[in-house]
C-alpha cells in the first residue's frame, strides 16, 4: 500500500510537471523549478531534524509508555518548527534581494511567494512522521502522497480550464494552497491517531536542549542529502543563462526521483520497527527486517532502471521536444538514485546507534564534492555534467554507509551490551 501510494504520488506530480512544462514558457517553468528546489532546501532546515528524530524518540516513548515526555516533545517540536520557519523566511527575503541586486538579475517573485508557505510545509513534513509512528502509515501517506499532489493538479488544471493565466506565480500559489489544505487534514489525523493517554498528562519538556542537540545530526544529514538532490537546479540557474538547461535537468531529476520515493516510503514503515527491535536486542528480527526490505527494493530498482534505459527518451518527450536532450542526465541520475534508495536505511541506523559524527562527515563531504563537481562540469557539459556530479558522490556515499552499518551491526550483536538510549532522557 505504501508503495502504491508512492507510485500514485509520482504519477500525479509527474502529470502536474508535464502540464506545467507544456503550458508555461520555458523561463517560467525554470522559475517554478528553482522556487521548489530552494524551498525544499529551506524546509529541510526548518524542521530542525525533529521529524527524523521523531521516528526514534516517539517510538521509544510509546514503547516505554512515557506519555509526559511524549507530550512535551510534541508541543516543543511544533513551536520550534514554526518559529524557525519564520526566521528562515525573513533571512531568505533579505538574502535573495541582496543577491539579485548584486548580480543585477531579475526578481524571481515566485521564489518569495512560495517561501511564504514554508511554516506550513515544515509542519506537514513533521506531522507525516508523527502520524506514521502512531501506527497509521497508510493515512499519513494518503495525505502526503495522494491528497497533496491531487489537490495541486486539480488547482493548476482548474486555472487552465477557467482560462485564467497560468504563470510561475500562480503555479506556486496553487502548490502552497494544496499544502495548507493538507496541513488541516494532518492536524485532524494526528488528533485522531494519538494515544489517548497523551491528553490526560501534563507535558514534561525538560531537557529540550538535548532534543535539539540529538536532532541536529539528523538535520545536517538530511540537509546534505537535499543538497545532493536539489542543489543542481540552483547551480545551473547560476551558471547558465539558458533556462532550457535548467528545465532539462529539473525534468531529468524529477523522473529519476521515482525510485527515491520508494526508499522514503519503506523507511517510514521499517525504521520505527527497527528501532524497537534494536532496543530489545532482537538480532534475528532486525536482520530479517533489513533483509526483507533489501529484497523488496532491489526488485523495484531493477524494474525502474530497465524502464528508464529502454523508454527514457519517450518519457522525456512527454514534457515537450525541448526536454528530449536530457536522456543522458536521466540515466546517470537514475543510477545515483538507485544506490541511495537501496541503502537509504544505513545512515538512519548509524545515527540511531550514536554514530552521528561519522554519518554527518561522510554526507557533508559528498555534498561538498557534488557542489565542486557541478561547478567544474556544469559550465562545459550542462545538465549531463551536473547529473554526473550528483551520481558519483551519491553512489560512493551510500556504498560506504552500507558497509559501515553492516560492520557496526555485526559488532553490536557479537557483544552483550546494554540497550542504547543516548539522548532519550
Amino acid at each position: 500500500m505504501l508503495f502504491c501510494l508512492s507510485l500514485t504520488n509520482y504519477g500525479l506530480m509527474y502529470w502536474a510537471n508535464i502540464f506545467l512544462a507544456r503550458h508555461l514558457a520555458i523561463d517560467a517553468f525554470a522559475d517554478f523549478s528553482v522556487a521548489i528546489s530552494i524551498v525544499t532546501l529551506l524546509s529541510t532546515l526548518a524542521t530542525l531534524g525533529l521529524e527524523k528524530y521523531a521516528l526514534r524518540l516517539v517510538s521509544l516513548y510509546i514503547e516505554r509508555e512515557n506519555w509526559p515526555r511524549l507530550r512535551g516533545f510534541w508541543l516543543f517540536s511544533l513551536r520550534a518548527i514554526v518559529l524557525f520557519s519564520i526566521l528562515l523566511l525573513g533571512m531568505l527575503s533579505l538574502g535573495l534581494e541582496t543577491f539579485l541586486v548584486l548580480r543585477n538579475a531579475d526578481f524571481h517573485i515566485a521564489i518569495v511567494i512560495y517561501s511564504g508557505f514554508l511554516p506550513v510545509i515544515a509542519l506537514c513534513l513533521f506531522l507525516v512522521e508523527i502520524i506514521t509512528v502512531y501506527g497509521m502509515q497508510i493515512l499519513a501517506f494518503a495525505l502526503y502522497r495522494f491528497f497533496l499532489p491531487a489537490v495541486f493538479l486539480l488547482l493548476i488544471t482548474g486555472l487552465h480550464n477557467f482560462q485564467l493565466e497560468l504563470t510561475a506565480v500562480s503555479a506556486v500559489l496553487c502548490f502552497g494552497s494544496a499544502w495548507c489544505l493538507t496541513l488541516m487534514l494532518m492536524l485532524i489525523a494526528v488528533r485522531a491517531a494519538s494515544p489517548g493517554e497523551i491528553s490526560q498528562v501534563e507535558a514534561n519538556s525538560t531537557g529540550r536542549r538535548w532534543w535539539l542537540i540529538n536532532s541536529l545530526p539528523l538535520l545536517i544529514s538530511s540537509l546534505m542529502m537535499t543538497v545532493l538532490t536539489s542543489a543542481g537546479i540552483i547551480i545551473l540557474e547560476i551558471l547558465h543563462p539558458s533556462q532550457a538547461v535548467v528545465g532539462t535537468y529539473a525534468v531529468a531529476m524529477k523522473t529519476s526521483a521515482l525510485i527515491s520515493l520508494i526508499g522514503t516510503s519503506t523507511n517510514r514503515y521499517y525504521l520505527p520497527m527497527l528501532v524497537v527491535l534494536l532496543e530489545r536486542r532482537d538480532q534475528r528480527g532486525a536482520k530479517a527486517l533489513l533483509r526483507k526490505r533489501m529484497y523488496l527494493i532491489a526488485g523495484f530498482i531493477a524494474i525502474f532502471l530497465s524502464i528508464t534505459g529502454i523508454w527514457g527518451q519517450e518519457i522525456l518527450n512527454l514534457f515537450g521536444s525541448n526536454f528530449s536532450q536530457g536522456y543522458q542526465a536521466l540515466c546517470i541520475g537514475a543510477a545515483g538514485a538507485a544506490f541511495s534508495t537501496l541503502f537509504s536505511d544505513s545512515p538512519y541506523y548509524l545515527q540511531f546507534m550514536g554514530r552521528n559524527r561519522l554519518v554527518v562527515s561522510l554526507m557533508s563531504f559528498a555534498a561538498i564534492s557534488m557542489i565542486g563537481l557541478s561547478y567544474t562540469l556544469g559550465p562545459h557539459y550542462g545538465a549531463t555534467g551536473v547529473a554526473i556530479a550528483y551520481a558519483v558522490p551519491t553512489m560512493l556515499l551510500f556504498i560506504s554507509l552500507k558497509w559501515l552499518a553492516n560492520r557496526h551491526m555485526r559488532k553490536l550483536f557479537s557483544i552483550d551490551a546494554p540497550p542504547t538510549s543516548q539522548g532519550i532522557e
